[in-house]
């Protein structure tokens, strides 16, 4: 009777401790697909520890176990299994499909698998309610959940190990003992007494919760190591950032710098023309000494142009010829032959040059790292209303589904540390924001992606 009330006590503690330590964790930045199904086993937890009680309950009190309470502690025990027996399903479909299997799985699959666990359910239930007993439950129900559990936590280890080895060794363990768990209580039934020990199967099943407990709870840690990552991410992005920021002041500096000996060149080149003249072999050098003088020059100003931030006021601007100083800008970047400009007549809109040349610089480099040879980017203006409207779009490897929402946070970049801040986008939110403006973001894998920026217009007083 002492050592019935223990096992049952402690058997329902250890899977109530479980879900409590799972629900109590925050996983909400977490990007790993353990993640999104987690709580499923912790439900499992919280509502089986439940179920144990309730046996002792009915240890304790004899009087109570009349059919209603049987039924009900039926129920109890059948709704504990659904959330194990789901949990089991979609880690092995995120086990070996990758961490995005449950984003990317299509919503009537889902529900036809979800639908099938609970026809099972509740076909046992309908068996069980007869005996009063829950065999029929455990064997549908029980055992192919924890089974699955198991197998999962246990191939799931093979991305942990990516993180940790230590915690990977934490989600093999806690994946064989819910497979032991599966034979002990889901194939085995309550009342039986194992013959070498003399012991019944209840001694083995809290044995088995505790050790689940215990190795999943310290397999937790691995989100620990996740946000850890993140913020270590993050710190050396925010930290190249401070870097790419010095860089801009330095280049300000040198094409300021550089600006003046041009000048010195262009004067001294002038006088060299009015004394030999323009035509003949030395005119013509002489010419394209100054051409280049001239590329030179331009390059300056608009790197100058590009880095200063000293203008604040609003003045009329044509969009179109920000597109073509920002593709000029971009001319000796990698694949920069793939973007086309079809460029309408808009009219003006109210913005500080500047800034908005930065904006199309990193929208538009963005693209150029997401495409790849044979790829396009095409540029269009346009008018709808009285805004004017700017489609970026290319036909590169995409943004995923799951990262979309995030993509103009700061520091949030899909790219290599060292590649990129995550910095670009939310500096060019925030710039068309201070314009009046919008921008739209459509992105898939298959289909490249897509920016539309639009601007109010400026009427036309003429």
């Amino acid at each position: 009777m002492v050592w019935g009330f223990i096992l049952h006590l402690l058997y329902g503690l250890a899977f109530f401790t479980l879900g409590v330590a799972i629900f109590s964790r925050d996983i909400r930045l977490s990007e790993l697909g353990i993640a999104k199904i987690i709580r499923l086993l912790a439900l499992f937890g919280i509502i089986h520890g439940f179920h144990e009680w309730l046996e002792l309950l009915e240890l304790l009190f004899p009087a109570i176990g009349d059919s209603t309470f049987k039924t009900f502690r039926l129920a109890v025990v059948s709704l504990s299994f659904l959330p194990l027996l789901y949990f089991g399903i979609f880690l092995n479909f995120i086990t070996f499909r990758g961490d995005q299997a449950l984003t990317n799985t299509p919503l009537l699959v889902k529900a036809l698998v979800g639908t099938l666990a609970l026809s099972m359910l509740l076909f046992a239930a309908y068996l069980d309610l007869g005996s009063g007993k829950d065999t029929s439950t455990r064997i549908l129900v029980a055992f192919p959940g924890a089974l699955l559990s198991g197998i999962g936590l246990v191939c799931y280890s093979r991305t942990v190990r990516a993180f940790s080895h230590s915690t990977a060794i934490h989600f093999i363990l806690a994946g064989g003992c819910m497979t032991g768990y599966a034979v002990v209580a889901g194939l085995v039934p309550s009342d039986v007494v194992v013959p070498v020990v003399g012991v019944k199967i209840i001694l083995f099943r809290g044995l088995c919760a505790f050790f689940i407990m215990f190795f999943t709870i310290r397999a937790l840690s691995l989100f620990n190591i996740e946000q850890r990552e993140l913020i270590r991410e993050q710190l050396q992005r925010f930290s190249q950032s401070e870097k790419l920021t010095s860089m801009g002041v330095m280049a300000a500096g040198i094409a300021h710098e550089i600006n003046t000996p041009l000048t010195n060149i262009s004067l001294n080149i002038e006088m060299l023309k009015d004394l030999v003249g323009e035509d003949g072999r030395v005119g013509r050098k002489i010419a394209a000494i100054e051409r280049n003088i001239d590329r030179a020059s331009r390059i300056a100003r608009e790197l100058l142009h590009f880095s200063r931030e000293k203008e604040t006021t609003l003045e009329p601007i044509s969009i179109n010829q920000i597109l073509s100083s920002a593709l000029h800008l971009l001319q000796h970047q990698r694949l920069s032959y793939i973007i086309h400009l079809k460029l309408q007549e808009v009219p003006a809109v109210m913005g500080i040059p500047w800034k908005l040349e930065e904006v199309f610089v990193n929208l538009l480099l963005n693209s150029l790292d997401a495409c790849g040879e044979g790829d396009r980017i095409e540029v269009t203006t346009a008018v709808a209303g009285n805004r004017v409207i700017i489609v970026i779009a290319d036909s590169g490897h995409g943004i995923g589904e799951e990262h979309l929402a995030r993509v103009f946070d700061p520091f949030f970049t899909t790219k290599e540390i060292g590649k990129g801040t995550g910095l670009g986008l939310s500096v060019c939110y925030t710039i068309i924001k201070q314009h009046g403006g919008d921008i739209n973001l459509k992105s898939s894998e298959e289909r490249g992606t897509q920016v539309t920026v639009s601007f109010p217009g400026v009427a036309d007083d003429n």
